[in-house]
């Protein structure tokens, strides 16, 4: 180990280590769920262009909490419609059919085509406008945990600052490793990653070219006789460039690198150039008889990916954990690896903050490895069906195809992940759910949003602008027409008494009298401490003929939180009768953990003590309840 400069101690609650999407996502959320964190990276400055580039539906959604959505539309491209191409009898390259990119319900219907240099753009400067930054050029090179108990800073890191050369001395509480497919972070840990199918190696380039290929603007996924490629749109008439490498297309460029350059998969300047004409010859014959002449490239790359996840996204001391492709790992062809990296992040960084501010027990970290692993294996499983499927160029045409392509629809659009059965997910269903709504309430799944007019000023509200991402529990109360029945009174009355799940877990918050501020995804900090849940309350009724203040406590102090669901359209999308209602506990990552009836709270109480503490030493989510570098360190 070399050296450390004596005196250089820096403390943080959490390491993230790479400043990719993954590690972006986990540094921001940190941050705004009030968690002291620190994020490296070994590079000396962000992404610029090229790389991951297609935002997924469910994580626009995501996108659109954290008030990040809307700044890449403005310099992304919307890419709704997927064409097939294929030989026809004669064998001449013809459209086999066109369909829509994304089908289940959703805001956004469409991949957001926004490159990676983009995405990092936008975390680092939401991550700046809050006081923090990523330290670079700074690389782990090795880590330590202590087992024993009054550590208060179990983990330390060994942190090499290319700017001086030394080697700094990092005390952290949780370490996330978010440093791609070659993770120290994984290796360090001991951790495998188990492939699964074969390596491929491809080419990718963002172009512009001189071409009468009619389907340009559209996600095209073209097989040929002479092999084949995938063209995705760009902003600005330009559009990316898959295409798969042929083994003697990689021994040329191989042979290419200079003697003693060990690591073939990076493409040097000696080789780019041999790599631009295999991509245009490549593209030349796949694309024949269209015209496709590059003019312009903004970027031109290529990498070898196998499809791959790890035994374990923790390691045996469970203080360090995986995410993104450190842990697991997705051909390019479903324009999956970025979204699911995120995803990752997004589930993991709320449970840390529960965990760390005393609220929640350490066991609640162990359904992180649980939910995404399980989503990783299924996307892995389907990878390598879809993978098998594009290689056999009979089969475009065939019922196989076509079934695998929509059923793929929800999945790798996001909307349809699933969680299984556990800790924060409660299988069974004790309300009454028309399963063939459109988009019924189902435990694992998120909360699809709806159209609402909000109670108190009549706004015409998406359901999803009122749901930032603040860490918090949401619990709705679905009443339909039910506000005059004995039954809603009855779940008011429970929801303002001792046993409430409002406050059963911070008796430090005043209900009586603790109005909850409004807040939309607009606004930069939450306004609302202390609480861990907050309460939606949807109803069917004329919001005109109802008035707040008449409402049965704890109703009125959320007015902020009361709408009205005009003709009942929310309730019918979800599966809800509008004579039953139901009760729906959404976790701060917007899945649904427990759906019941409205008489049963107390089923929402049940499933949070699973896993939250019944006492707390600070005020929840307050930014300002601590400082690690009053520890005894120094902030770096």
């Amino acid at each position: 180990m070399p050296p450390s400069i004596p005196g250089v101690n820096v403390f943080t609650d959490v390491l993230v280590v790479g400043a990719g999407p993954s590690g972006y996502m986990a540094a921001l959320t940190l941050v705004r769920y009030g968690i002291d964190v620190r994020i490296i990276d070994k590079r000396p400055t962000r992404i610029q262009s090229g790389h991951a580039s297609g935002l997924q539906p469910r994580m626009q959604e995501i996108l659109h909490t954290l008030n990040l959505r809307n700044t890449l539309v403005a310099q992304g491209n919307r890419m709704s419609e997927t064409a097939f191409w294929g030989p026809d009898a004669s064998g001449r390259l013809s459209r086999c059919t066109v369909g829509p990119e994304v089908t289940i319900p959703t805001p956004f219907p469409y991949v957001l085509v926004a490159d990676q240099g983009c995405t990092e753009g936008a975390f680092d400067d939401e991550i700046q406008s809050r006081g923090h930054k990523v330290y670079r050029p700074m690389e782990l090179v090795h880590y330590t945990h202590d087992n024993s108990s009054d550590s208060h800073w179990p983990v330390t890191a060994y942190i090499r600052n290319y700017i001086s050369g030394a080697i700094e001395v990092w005390h952290t509480k949780y370490l996330i490793g978010a440093d791609g497919a070659g993770s120290i972070v994984r290796h360090i840990a001991g951790l495998y990653r188990q492939p699964n199918g074969s390596e491929e190696i491809w080419a990718v380039a963002d172009v512009w070219a001189d071409t009468d290929f009619p389907d340009i603007r559209r996600r095209s996924a073209i097989w040929a006789t002479n092999g084949a490629c995938l063209l995705m749109p760009n902003k600005d008439n330009g559009f990316r460039v898959y295409v798969q490498l042929q083994a003697k297309h990689v021994n040329l460029l191989d042979a290419s690198i200079p003697s003693g350059f060990v690591n073939p998969s990076i493409v040097l300047p000696e080789n780019t150039t041999l790599l631009f004409q295999l991509l245009q010859t490549c593209l030349c014959e796949v694309m024949e008889p269209f015209r496709m002449e590059i003019t312009s490239v903004a970027w031109i790359s290529r990498y070898r990916v196998c499809q791959g996840i790890a035994d374990h996204f923790v390691d045996s001391s469970q203080r360090t954990y995986l995410v993104g492709d450190a842990c697991h790992t997705e051909s390019p062809k479903a324009g999956q690896s970025m979204n699911l990296g995120m995803m990752d992040s997004f589930n993991l960084t709320w449970k840390l903050a529960f965990v760390l501010k005393g609220i929640a027990k350490v066991s609640l970290l162990e359904s992180y490895q649980a939910e995404r692993r399980h989503i990783a294996n299924q996307f892995i499983e389907f990878d390598i069906k879809f993978a098998h499927i594009w290689l056999q160029k009979e089969a475009l045409g065939s019922p196989e195809f076509y079934m695998v392509w929509k059923q793929s629809h929800g999945f790798i659009s996001g909307c349809a992940h699933r969680y299984p059965e556990g800790l924060l997910t409660r299988g069974s269903v004790r309300a009454r759910i028309n399963q063939s709504a459109r988009e019924p309430l189902t435990p694992g799944k998120r909360l699809h949003t709806m159209t609402l007019t909000r109670h108190m000023d009549g706004t015409v509200v998406d359901l999803l602008e009122d749901m930032p991402s603040h860490g918090r529990f949401h619990l709705f109360v679905f009443a339909g027409r039910l506000m005059t029945f004995a039954v809603f009174k009855a779940v008011a009355n429970f929801l303002a008494s001792s046993e409430s799940p409002l406050t059963y877990f911070s008796k430090n918050v005043d209900t009586g009298s603790g109005f909850f501020h409004l807040e939309d995804v607009k606004q930069g900090q939450a306004s609302n401490y202390p609480r861990y849940i907050d309460l939606f309350l949807i109803h069917t009724s004329n919001h005109l003929e109802i008035e707040l203040c008449k409402l049965p406590k704890p109703f009125p102090q959320w007015g902020s939180r009361v709408y009205e669901d005009v003709d009942g359209v929310g309730h019918a999308a979800h599966g809800i009768s509008e004579k039953d209602g139901a009760l729906a506990l959404v976790r701060p990552d917007g899945y649904i953990s427990v759906v019941t009836n409205l008489d049963n709270a107390r089923g929402v109480l049940d499933c949070l003590k699973g896993f939250m503490l019944e006492t707390s030493d600070f005020d929840l989510f307050d930014p300002g309840f601590q400082d690690s570098s009053s520890m005894g360190g120094s902030k770096v």
